[in-house]
C-alpha cells in the first residue's frame, strides 16, 4: 500500500508539470516514429541512394535507449529539484525513511519505467538480434543511466530552469555511444569511462562476458559515486 501511495503521489507531481508529463510519454512516441521510419523511409533510402542503413542499426538502437534514459532521467532530476524547493527531502531525512529511503523511492519511479520502455523499444523496433538476457541487461543499464542523469541534474542545478539547460549539456554524453564512427583512437579511449559507450558495445557483442562486466562496472561506478555524493552532502 505504501508503494502505491508513493507511485500515486509521483504521478500527481509529474502531471502538474507539462514538461515532465511530455517527457514521461515521449519515449513511446519516439519508438513509434522510428518504427515507421524503419518500415517506410529506410528501404526507400536504400533503394534510391544505395545506402544500407541497416549497417548502423546497433548505433540506432543504442541512441534510442540512451534517449529514453535521458528523458526519464530528466524527470527524476526535476522531481528531486521540486522536492528541494519544497524542502521535502529535508523533511524526509528526519523520518524513519531517512535520506536513503527517500532516494530509493524517488529514483525507482522513472528508472523502473525506463526499464520497461527499453524492453518495449527493443522488441517493437526489432532491428537487432540479441538474446533475452542481453535485452534484460540493456534495460537494467538503461534504468541505471536514467538515475545517473537524474542525479547529475540534481547536483548540478538549483532549479528546473537551470536543470533543463544542464540536461541539454548532459545529452552530449550520448556522443560516446558513437565514438567508433569517428575513427579517433583518443576519443575511443576516452569513451571507455562513460556508460553510453558500453550500451553500443553490448549491443554489438551480445554474448561478450567482458562487455557485460565492464559495461556494468562503469555504470555501477558512476551510480555509486553519485549516490555517495548525495548522501554525504550537507
Amino acid at each position: 500500500m505504501i508503494n502505491f501511495i508513493h507511485i500515486k503521489n509521483d504521478l500527481k507531481q509529474v502531471f502538474r508539470d507539462p514538461i515532465m508529463s511530455v517527457l514521461l510519454f515521449a519515449p513511446l512516441l519516439i519508438v513509434a516514429v522510428f518504427k515507421l521510419l524503419i518500415i517506410f523511409l529506410f528501404p526507400f533510402i536504400a533503394t534510391k541512394f544505395n545506402f544500407d542503413l541497416s549497417l548502423y542499426y546497433q548505433y540506432l538502437m543504442a541512441g534510442i535507449l540512451i534517449l529514453i534514459s535521458g528523458m526519464l532521467g530528466i524527470v527524476i532530476g526535476f522531481m528531486m529539484l521540486d522536492d528541494k524547493d519544497g524542502n521535502i527531502a529535508e523533511l524526509m531525512a528526519v523520518t524513519p525513511l531517512g535520506r536513503s529511503g527517500y532516494l530509493v523511492n524517488r529514483l525507482s519511479f522513472s528508472s523502473i519505467l525506463c526499464f520497461f520502455y527499453s524492453i518495449i523499444a527493443i522488441y517493437v523496433l526489432n532491428v537487432i538480434d540479441i538474446p533475452f538476457y542481453t535485452i534484460l541487461l540493456l534495460s537494467i543499464l538503461s534504468g541505471v543511466y536514467s538515475i545517473i542523469i537524474g542525479l547529475l541534474i540534481f547536483s548540478g542545478a538549483d532549479d528546473k530552469v537551470k536543470g533543463l539547460t544542464f540536461a541539454k549539456g548532459l545529452n552530449m554524453l550520448g556522443i560516446f555511444a558513437f565514438s567508433d564512427l569517428f575513427a579517433l583512437n583518443w576519443f575511443s579511449i576516452l569513451s571507455l569511462i562513460f556508460p553510453t559507450y558500453w550500451i553500443t558495445r553490448i549491443i554489438e557483442s551480445p554474448h561478450s562476458i567482458s562487455a557485460f562486466l565492464l559495461g556494468t562496472s562503469i555504470h555501477a561506478i558512476w551510480l555509486i559515486y553519485l549516490i555517495y555524493r548525495y548522501l554525504t552532502k550537507k
